[in-house]
């Protein structure tokens, strides 16, 4: 029962780990590398949270086996540590390019991992991180375990400097997702070095996996597939919040023009990206308080609350294309229509009147 009350951060964590894999399993009938890799992630944790009492409890023990176990224990306890760190980084890696291929190229990032199991073989000869002794079974720290602590930060510097060179490919809460909560295992860390009676270090891993599962993952039913805008299921349910709530809005319905064209002449890839592109110009161009949303094809819709001078937001579109580096985006032309709601208008019938007008923009720029 002692062991119960020492123990029960690490019981509690094991226990949400096994309901959310629980949940996954049943809620999640869409498999995907994304959460093959956080559920790596949690078997992984869960190894941990489970060793580290394990470590704690046949610590200085007299029985048959107490030995081989205390130190067999903590020898896989710290290679948890950099294959935990490998895992966080292709997961962060393929939500930044989302390419398995990259991901399975750099081994899953798993190279501290064989430096550490290395380590910890010539450990068995000489205390490199650790040492147990033979008479009384305690655990001894090793010369060099800083060393070990430090390659564990270096993955988490790892992580940061992928996530800020490549932030424009993700949205900004994203990316503070991987700066701050990918960071609780470091410290936690550092909060058990002053406290070894305070066992954070692993279970806070716990935390990051909720995190990443109710952000990342859960939440893309809400999201277009490819462009990470909110798809029209999204779309149709906010708008139908505001018509309730009898709030002021106006939707801008737009349509890329010809892109027919980029498909047939670069190639369905390219397209993709001019998509994915645009998508980034439309949460840039227009106000925190849009909803811009993709309906399929090249064909998107913009929700803006009090907005009505929707020139200025066509115009910033047209700059942050512009200022693209791509020679296809600066080039990219799009057709709209701008509609506000009025009081007793359903749904369908705002659709008609703004997908008319765009048209008409659309038939406007062709005879020019």
């Amino acid at each position: 029962m002692d062991y119960v009350v020492q123990f029960q951060v690490n019981i509690f964590a094991i226990m949400i780990l096994a309901v959310l894999f629980i949940i996954m399993r049943a809620k999640s009938r869409v498999k995907s590398f994304s959460k093959r890799l956080l559920k790596m992630i949690m078997v992984v944790a869960a190894v941990a949270i489970v060793f580290e009492p394990l470590t704690w409890i046949f610590d200085g023990k007299f029985f048959n086996g107490a030995y081989v176990l205390e130190y067999s224990t903590n020898f896989i306890l710290f290679l948890c540590g950099p294959v935990l760190g490998g895992l966080m980084l292709s997961y962060v890696d393929y939500h930044l390019f989302g390419n398995p291929s990259r991901v399975y190229r750099r081994w899953f990032y798993q190279h501290l991992s064989f430096l550490t199991l290395f380590i910890l073989l010539v450990n068995l000869m000489y205390p490199v991180y650790f040492d147990v002794d033979p008479s009384s079974h305690n655990y001894i720290s090793g010369d060099y375990k800083d060393f070990h602590n430090a390659l564990l930060i270096g993955q988490y510097i790892a992580i940061c400097v992928m996530v800020v060179r490549n932030r424009s490919r993700i949205s900004s809460p994203v990316k503070w997702i991987f700066l701050i909560f990918f960071a609780l295992p470091i410290v936690g860390m550092f909060v058990q070095l002053f406290d070894k009676q305070l066992y954070f270090s692993w279970t806070s891993i716990v935390l990051v996996v909720l995190m990443a599962y109710t952000f990342l993952e859960s939440a893309a039913t809400e999201q277009d597939y490819l462009t990470r805008l909110y798809n029209r299921h999204s779309y149709e349910t906010y708008l139908q919040h505001l018509i309730e709530r009898e709030r002021a809005f106006g939707i801008v319905l737009i349509d890329l023009n010809d892109f027919k064209h980029i498909n047939d002449e670069y190639g369905h890839h390219k397209g993709d990206q001019v998509l994915i592109e645009f998508g980034r110009v439309l949460v840039d161009a227009f106000p925190n308080q849009a909803l811009a949303a993709r309906l399929g094809g090249d064909e998107f819709i913009v929700l803006v609350e009090n907005g009505r001078d929707i020139d200025t937001y066509v115009s910033s579109i047209h700059r942050f294309l512009e200022k693209s580096d791509d020679p296809l985006l600066q080039s990219l032309s799009f057709s709209y229509g701008y509609q506000v709601y009025q009081e007793g208008r359903s749904m369908d019938e705002l659709y008609t009147s703004v997908d008319k007008k765009m048209y008409n923009d659309k038939r406007s720029k062709r005879s020019m």
